[in-house]
């Protein structure tokens, strides 16, 4: 089963999340959906992982834990910019993970 944040950000666009949610859970195609992760990347903030990439079970195992959900790219890469600028805003860093799991 696919790890997600508690109170996952999900975009305006996004209809029915958690209906999505148990689609992708249960291994089933959500097209045009994209998914936002902490990145396990020292260098990076944030994954923008399409959702149909999870059709492959060797990348359904070891996906990161989800923290949002977007329609669509352009809503995705708003998302982690807006989050991003949120992040900075209150704590005057980029530390993303300890900032969501404490939101």
């Amino acid at each position: 089963m696919l790890k997600w944040q508690k109170n996952f950000l999900t975009g305006e666009s996004v209809k029915d999340p958690e209906k999505i949610k148990k689609k992708l859970n249960s291994g089933k195609m959500v097209p045009g959906i994209y998914l936002l992760t902490l990145s396990e990347t020292p260098l990076n903030l944030m994954d923008i992982i399409p959702a149909a990439m999870l059709i492959q079970r060797s990348f359904y195992g070891i996906c990161p834990k989800i923290i949002g959900m977007a329609k669509g790219k352009e809503e995705a890469l708003e998302m982690v910019r807006s989050l991003i600028d949120e992040i900075y805003r209150e704590t005057g860093t980029f530390a993303a993970a300890e900032y969501i799991e404490n939101r």
